[in-house]
């Protein structure tokens, strides 16, 4: 009985069950190469072997992690979005020279004013818009307004790209206690600054040479500009939501400042790990390999010694 109940105890903590699989796995696919080699070379050349075989094996699979970090193997940390200063606009100058560049949110045009010239647009955005939500769906229309020689080196991101910058400009706001939530305020425009330059910047599509000449210059470049992006947001006013109604929608406080959140990409370190585990594998295949290489050069030369000592 006390035996019933220590196998149930294994088969119900998951922990232990794995430890006994990996253990059970290990023990039978190498135990078993190695009793085969030993068997037949004896116990420490065959040890000598499978070693040099397991890690030999090792440095191709670790290899391709490094190359492909696994997405459920071994891999370091995503690169994301850190906040570096939440800056109000008016107030003075950024800590972030790049910010300084950025284009004055006030003088950009409004939603109104491309409605009156594009009045096609009310029937798809008919709760409004913003600049980030045209790059998306219309870039045309949003080039006619803002030109990329004026922008300082900023580009526009549509909203459809910028969630991940967003959401970290979310924590930023409500961890320096300035909105209690995001419901508290409203997002304006996304921006970005630097980085890697992409190819559809600096090629055309039917440019093959200008293609592949950027693929290995890309490929090539080891350090990556610093990329920052701007989460622009504005405090809404409060509205007192109606019994059976839908809540109402956000309008911005036209007297309250714009937000510029300032965020810089940490790029991570997604193939740290892998290659960490390569380096390893690498090693000491190198290792045995050269312990091997040595042994069979001392028993060359003893086998040499003994056949000379016979001619003698």
């Amino acid at each position: 009985m006390h035996h019933l109940q220590i196998l149930a105890g294994i088969a119900f903590n998951p922990g232990i069950r794995g430890i006994l699989v990996v253990g059970v796995g290990v023990g039978v696919l190498m135990g078993s190469v190695w009793l085969l080699l030993a068997s037949n070379v004896g116990a420490r050349l065959g040890m000598l072997l499978a070693l040099t075989g397991l890690f030999g094996w090792l440095t191709i699979l670790t290899l391709t992690w490094w190359i492909t970090p696994p997405a459920i193997g071994p891999r370091g940390n995503n690169g994301a979005w850190k906040p570096v200063e939440v800056y109000v606009n008016g107030s003075g100058s950024p800590k972030t020279t790049q910010v300084g560049g950025l284009v004055d949110p006030s003088s950009l045009p409004t939603a109104d004013e491309i409605l009156a010239d594009n009045p096609e647009l009310a029937a798809e955005y008919p709760n409004g818009f913003i600049l980030s939500d045209l790059e998306a769906s219309h870039p045309e229309v949003v080039s006619e307004y803002i030109k990329s020689e004026n922008m300082n080196g900023w580009s526009l991101v549509a909203s459809s790209a910028a969630g991940e910058s967003q959401a970290a400009a979310d924590v930023a706001l409500v961890n320096a206690g300035i909105f209690s939530g995001p419901t508290a305020y409203k997002k304006l425009n996304t921006w970005e600054y630097g980085g890697k330059p992409q190819r559809e910047d600096e090629c055309a599509d039917t440019d093959m040479v200008c293609r592949a000449v950027f693929r290995v210059k890309i490929a090539a470049t080891f350090k990556h500009p610093t990329h920052y992006a701007v989460v622009q947001v504005q405090k809404v006013v409060t509205q007192e939501a109606k019994p059976g109604e839908p809540p109402p929608l956000p309008k911005i406080d036209t007297s309250a400042p714009v937000y510029s959140v300032v965020l810089v990409r940490d790029l991570g370190s997604v193939r740290l790990i892998p290659f960490l585990y390569f380096l390893i594998s690498v090693s000491l295949f190198i290792i045995f390999a050269w312990t091997l290489h040595n042994r069979e050069k001392v028993l060359m030369k003893n086998k040499a010694l003994a056949e000379a000592a016979k001619g003698a």
